[in-house]
C-alpha cells in the first residue's frame, strides 16, 4: 500500500494504523479496517494486536519489515515473552503474526493476571510536545501503556487520555492528538514508577534467543534465595523474603498494584520461590529482582542465566512388595466402606488412607472394584428457575427498548448490545434455549445492519434540516459515517426516499 506510514520508534501498531486514518482523511472506522486488513471485523487492540503479517505486507520489500519486527518492536509482546515458556511463546507468536481469530490475552495470562492494565490509554505531556516539534504529530508510545510503569522515565507522571483501552467501539483506532492528549503540567512520579519505567524500557527492547522454561525460573528463584541467605537448608524463609520486598517497594505502592503479599495463606510471592506451575507477570518478576539484586543488573543476563539452568531429573522410586495378608486386610476394609458409602463418599468418610494405600500397591484391583460399587450422585435441584429468570430478563430488555426507542444516535442495538446491558449477560446468552420470551424479544427487536444504517440516515437528515443545511446525498453519507460500498439495499432505498421528501 502506498502511503502507509512507517511506525516511529517505540510506537504501537495501533497508533500507526490510527495515524494512517488521519493522513488519509478516513472518518469511518470500518473503511479504515477494510483498507488496512481487507476485513471490517478486526478488533482494535492496543497491546497485543494480531494480523501482523497483513500489516508487514503493506510496506515495500526493500524496507525488510517483517511480522516479527512489528511484534517485538511495536507491541507489548516482549513484556510476556521471557516468562511464559518456549511452547507458549511460539504459539503466541504464531497467533499474533497470522490472520486468524484468537484468544491471545488468555494465552498470555493477561486476562487472569493480578496486574490489572490501565483503564485508559496514557501519555506524557512533555513527550507529546517533543513529538509535535520533531514530527509535526504525536503518537502512542508502548512504554506509556505498561501497568506499574506509571511515569515517563524523563519527565514525570503519565496522564490518562480520553480514550478507553478497551472501548465500546471495538473496531475504532483512535489517534493521539490535541483532543485526546490535552497538554498539562507534568507532575513528579513516585520513585518506584521511575525505577519500573527504566526496567520496562529494557524489557521492551529485549529479544533473546533462549527462553527459560517455567521450571527453570522456579530453580532460579530458589537459587537466588539461597545466594542471599533467605533459606534454612532446603527450605525457603518466605516471611523474610516478604519483609525484604515490602521494605524495598513499600506496602502502599504494592497494594496499589494488587501485589501486596497476603499475610495469611498463599501469596504470589511464596509461589515465586516454589516450583513454577504457572507463569508470573513481568511486574512480579521485576519486583523480586529489584528487591534482591544489586543496582546495575541487566535483564539480558538474568534471562540468559535462567535459560542455562539444567533441570533436575526426577527418579521414581519403586515401592516395596507387600505381603498378600496385608493386601487382603486393606481390601477387606475398603470393601466394607464401599458397601456402606460408595466409592467417592468412602474416601471422604475416614477411609482416605486405605484408598491411598491400595492406589499405590494394588491399583488394578482398586479400579475394578470401584467400578462395580459406583453409586450415582443424587441429582441436584436446579439453582436457576429459568421461567422466573426469563420473565425478569424480559422486563429489563423492554425497559431498555423503551429508554432508547426515541433516541436516534448511539451504537447499533444488536443482540449483543442488549445482552451487555443486563444482569447475568453471559448466562442469558448461553441459555437462550431455556428463555423463550427473551429469545423472541431479541429476534424481533435486535437492530440489523440495514436498520442501523437507516437510523443513522434518519438522524443525519433531521439534523441537517434542523441546521437549515441542504440535504445532499454525499453530505448525508459523510455525516452518517457511511459509504456507497457498504450501504445495504434497504438502506439505499430508504435514503432515496428521504432525499425525495
Amino acid at each position: 500500500m502506498l502511503g502507509f506510514p512507517l511506525p516511529y520508534c517505540d510506537e504501537l501498531i495501533y497508533s500507526t494504523i490510527a495515524r494512517h486514518g488521519v493522513h488519509s482523511g478516513i472518518t469511518s472506522h470500518k473503511e479504515l479496517l477494510f483498507e488496512v486488513f481487507g476485513d471490517t471485523k478486526i478488533i482494535a487492540v492496543s497491546d497485543l494486536p494480531g494480523h501482523l503479517e497483513k500489516i508487514a505486507e503493506l510496506y515495500p520489500e526493500l524496507l525488510g519489515i517483517t511480522p516479527l519486527d512489528l511484534l517485538y518492536k511495536h507491541t507489548l509482546f516482549p513484556l510476556y515473552a521471557p516468562f511464559i515458556g518456549k511452547a507458549r511463546r511460539k504459539a503466541l507468536t504464531h497467533e499474533l503474526t497470522g490472520s486468524r481469530k484468537s484468544s491471545v490475552h488468555l494465552m498470555a495470562g493477561v486476562a487472569a493476571s493480578r496486574v490489572k492494565q490501565p483503564k485508559y490509554l496514557r501519555y506524557c505531556p512533555d513527550c507529546v510536545i517533543e513529538q509535535f516539534k520533531r514530527y509535526g504529530e504525536c503518537y502512542w508510545r508502548r512504554a506509556w501503556q505498561v501497568a506499574g510503569a506509571d511515569s515517563c522515565r524523563v519527565h514525570g507522571k503519565l496522564i490518562d487520555a480520553k480514550i478507553f483501552r478497551h472501548d465500546v467501539q471495538r473496531h475504532s483506532f483512535k489517534a493521539a492528538g490535541p483532543d485526546t492528549c490535552p497538554l498539562a503540567k507534568a507532575q513528579l512520579g513516585s520513585w518506584q514508577s521511575v525505577v519500573m519505567a527504566l526496567s520496562v524500557d529494557e524489557l521492551l527492547s529485549l529479544r533473546v534467543r533462549h527462553i527459560p522454561e517455567l521450571t527453570q525460573w522456579g530453580i532460579y528463584y530458589k537459587n537466588l534465595a539461597a545466594d542471599k541467605h533467605f533459606n534454612r537448608g532446603v527450605q525457603v524463609r518466605h516471611q523474610s523474603i516478604e519483609e525484604r520486598v515490602i521494605e524495598y517497594w513499600g506496602a502502599e505502592w504494592l497494594a496499589g498494584h494488587s501485589l501486596l503479599p497476603a499475610r495469611d495463606g498463599e501469596s504470589w510471592l511464596k509461589s515465586m520461590f516454589r516450583k513454577h506451575r504457572k507463569a508470573f507477570s513481568y511486574l512480579e518478576h521485576l519486583i523480586v529482582l529489584h528487591a534482591f539484586l544489586k543496582p546495575g543488573w541487566k535483564l539480558q543476563d538474568i534471562v540468559t542465566e535462567a535459560a542455562r539452568i539444567k533441570e533436575a531429573k526426577v527418579t521414581v522410586k519403586s515401592l516395596p512388595v507387600q505381603s498378600q495378608d496385608k493386601i487382603n486386610a486393606h481390601r477387606g476394609k475398603w470393601l466394607v466402606a464401599l458397601d456402606e458409602y460408595g466409592a467417592r463418599q468412602a474416601r471422604l468418610s475416614g477411609f482416605g488412607a486405605v484408598y491411598a494405600w491400595l492406589y499405590r500397591h494394588d491399583k488394578d484391583w482398586l479400579m475394578k472394584v470401584n467400578q462395580k460399587h459406583h453409586k450415582p450422585e443424587a441429582t441436584r435441584k436446579a439453582r436457576v428457575e429459568w421461567p422466573k429468570r426469563d420473565s425478569k430478563t424480559l422486563r429489563a430488555l423492554v425497559r431498555l427498548r423503551n429508554q432508547f426507542e426515541n433516541q436516534q444516535n448511539g451504537p447499533r442495538r444488536s443482540r449483543n448490545w442488549y445482552l451487555r446491558k443486563i444482569d447475568h449477560a453471559a448466562s442469558v446468552e448461553k441459555h437462550l434455549d431455556q428463555l423463550p420470551q427473551c429469545r423472541t424479544f431479541l429476534a424481533r427487536h435486535s437492530e440489523s445492519i440495514s436498520d442501523y444504517q437507516m437510523r443513522r440516515i434518519r438522524s443525519t437528515v433531521l439534523g441537517l434540516k434542523h441546521q437549515g443545511a441542504s440535504v445532499k446525498r454525499w453530505r448525508v453519507l459523510r455525516e452518517a459515517g457511511l459509504s456507497e460500498e457498504r450501504l445495504t439495499e434497504p438502506a439505499r432505498c430508504f435514503l432515496m426516499r428521504e432525499l425525495r421528501n
